[in-house]
């Protein structure tokens, strides 16, 4: 798909973006939001640098409509991300699945996932400044787009980018898309796997917290969704945990 052609071809749509106008400086609602906002070159190049992202990590295959199969809709969403002085920074754009639309039993089954309760991050804190360890907190990029889809899900390609030529085609989804009803629980499926690869253990009483003895150490690691809270006494410890994910 060319991303320039998609961009040129979106920017060619005016015919309901006016009707919506929102101060500069506002988080949008929705697309006919940001289209009507004076912040509209920003929220479009958001829009296809998460493309960009999107058809780089080959998230989707363009494919004809399969008889009988459910489509599922996508929508975008967009967040203003401040600085510490509260000026904008940065403009992000997520295009979401809407999971409404999914049909249960078909598109997804599962949707229950583990998370780090507060309560369990303030142990390993309380721990790590008892025993002066290392006490380190990270995000992973891109969280769900690290997980292949264990189901064939079919999504209506987001308007104004749709493949040239393909314009009645639709997305055979390949990797978790944000808003799928089942995403979390693929995520923490895969990362379960991972850690386990890594030689880490469980807690069963937190499912979302792992550690692993090394030496006369431990390890200890908190899941909350794409937020990992990192434990031990020996920062190239944690170094090397996170070059092993």
């Amino acid at each position: 798909m060319s991303v320039a052609k998609a961009t040129e071809e979106s920017a060619d749509i005016p015919t309901y973006a006016m009707s919506a106008c929102i101060p500069a400086g506002t988080e949008p609602r929705n697309e006919p939001e940001a289209r009507g906002s004076p912040d509209w070159p920003h929220w479009r190049t958001a829009m296809v640098r998460e493309i960009e992202e999107l058809t780089g990590k080959n998230t989707w295959e363009v494919v004809s409509p399969p008889s009988g199969a459910n489509i599922v809709s996508s929508r975008w969403t967009y967040q203003l991300k401040c600085d510490a002085n509260g000026a904008i920074a940065h403009y992000k754009a997520w295009l979401v699945a809407q999971g409404f639309t999914q049909a249960k039993g078909t598109d997804y089954r599962e949707m229950f996932s583990p998370m780090a309760k507060l309560s369990a991050i303030c142990v390993i804190s309380a721990i790590a400044a008892h025993n002066d360890w290392e006490l380190e907190q990270t995000d992973i990029n891109g969280t769900y787009l690290n997980v292949t889809l264990s189901k064939m899900i079919y999504m209506r390609q987001p308007r104004g980018y749709e493949a040239p030529g393909k314009a009645d085609h639709i997305c055979l989804l390949c990797h978790v898309l944000y808003g799928l009803k089942q995403a979390g629980c693929e995520w923490y499926h895969h990362f379960y796997e991972v850690m386990c690869k890594l030689n880490f253990t469980c807690c069963q009483a937190e499912h979302a917290v792992f550690y692993k003895y090394m030496d006369e150490d431990v390890l200890i690691v908190a899941m909350d969704v794409d937020d990992l809270t990192m434990a031990r006494s020996s920062k190239q410890a944690i170094l090397q945990f996170k070059d092993g994910l």
